[in-house]
């Protein structure tokens, strides 16, 4: 079974790809998340210290401050006590914590941007009226369930976070607003904190993951490349000799099946070449074996030489002998293949001193053909080896043909 490395290539890709986008997409869920995390605790922490100012004025009943620097007396505060006069004739008004809030919030505001909102549905002052979505937020808490609101505006570059958190009645607060009705415990309002935060790009984030996707697809390619290529080395190798270099008996019984079913299949003519060294052993007892290896390498070199069709193999069969399978040839034409082949092995030449037959390596050859279901693979070899072994009854180095369609 051939494995399909561009297929199996294609798929590492695309999951590599598949995982930066995920590591990305995380990455930039985590961004939004910390950001959303940070900014709600930077509004908490804001609302926190302002309710801590709150109960601090609260509790001391207020505060008086000189009426100077553009200070005026809170119009909605009903106190009598409200205006007092030092005994060294310094006008003092008295900031109640709603007053105090909005004081410190302007200075937040200017040196911040963050915005702090006393409101209310029911509000004494007309400035604590509550922008559509301090209403919202306010009815949510009234309704119970939740102890806080927040949300996320994106205004161009910049993240508007706001958050709410309800203002509940104590009894200090009765002293204003027990005429609008509240009791203690009542929700009467809420303190808004708005956070603007500019929103950072992305870019960064984006090219250094696409800078990982294309390494690792450069080094997945890299590595298929190699990878392919060693197996097609090893496939190579499995399909060839280890000595002569020429196909090896297991891919001949391969291709020799392939083209048999063709030939059934298309009643084409398949012929078959059987050949064999003349009296090798006598040539490796007089030179030795390493002279014996060489004499087979270069008689295969010449057999894949004379052999020029694609479709054509030489395989080394077994020992000293080589097949050659001929597609779509007929056994005419197969003889003449023959016999160019065993002419040019005549011609190499290699000494063979010890041959009767002559002086320089020779073959002897077999032929057989079929076309369609004529002969079977067993039977086409057993035919082109018949024909071999009276190539050499009749004194070698010849061809014989051994079947004729």
């Amino acid at each position: 079974m051939e494995i399909d490395y561009k297929k199996y290539l294609l798929n590492a890709t695309f999951a590599w790809v598949l995982v930066v986008s995920a590591s990305l997409g995380w990455n930039l869920f985590q961004i939004q998340n910390n950001k959303h995390d940070e900014l709600l605790e930077t509004a908490r922490s804001f609302f926190r210290q302002t309710v801590i100012t709150w109960e601090w004025n609260a509790r001391h009943g207020g505060v008086y401050l000189l009426v100077r620097d553009g200070l005026r007396p809170n119009p909605y505060l009903e106190d009598p006590e409200r205006d007092i006069t030092t005994t060294d004739g310094q006008a003092l008004t008295k900031i109640n914590p709603a007053y105090m809030t909005r004081m410190i919030s302007e200075i937040v505001y200017k040196d911040g941007k963050v915005k702090i909102h006393i409101t209310s549905l029911n509000p004494l002052n007309p400035d604590n009226l509550p922008a559509p979505w301090e209403k919202r937020a306010l009815q949510l808490l009234q309704k119970g369930g939740q102890d806080e609101y927040f949300e996320s505006r994106k205004d161009g570059n910049t993240t508007r976070f706001r958050y709410l958190a309800p203002l509940v009645t104590e009894e200090s607060c009765l002293i204003c607003h027990r005429k609008q009705g509240y009791m203690l415990g009542d929700v009467r309002g809420g303190i808004s904190v708005m956070v603007p935060s500019r929103n950072k790009s992305n870019r960064p984030l984006f090219v250094s993951h696409l800078l990982i996707a294309c390494a690792g697809v450069l080094i997945i390619q890299w590595f298929g490349r190699r990878l392919s290529l060693a197996t097609e080395i090893l496939k190579r190798q499995s399909q060839v000799d280890g000595l002569t270099q020429a196909y090896n008996r297991h891919y001949f019984d391969k291709t020799l099946h392939k083209e048999w079913l063709r030939s059934r299949r298309f009643k084409t003519p398949l012929s078959l070449v059987l050949c064999d060294i003349d009296h090798f052993k006598l040539f490796n007892d007089t030179y030795g074996h390493q002279a014996g290896d060489e004499c087979l390498i270069r008689v295969a070199h010449i057999l894949k030489d004379t052999i020029c069709r694609p479709g054509d193999l030489v395989a080394r069969y077994g020992g000293e002998e080589f097949v050659i399978v001929l597609p779509e040839t007929p056994l005419e034409s197969a003889l003449v293949v023959a016999e160019k082949l065993r002419a040019n092995v005549e011609n190499l030449p290699i000494l063979h001193r010890a041959s009767p037959v002559n002086r320089h390596v020779t073959i002897s050859l077999g032929i057989a053909t079929t076309i369609g279901n004529l002969l079977s693979e067993d039977d086409l070899i057993a035919v082109a080896d018949r024909a071999l072994y009276q190539s050499k009854q009749n004194g070698r180095n010849r061809a014989t043909m051994g079947q004729t369609i």
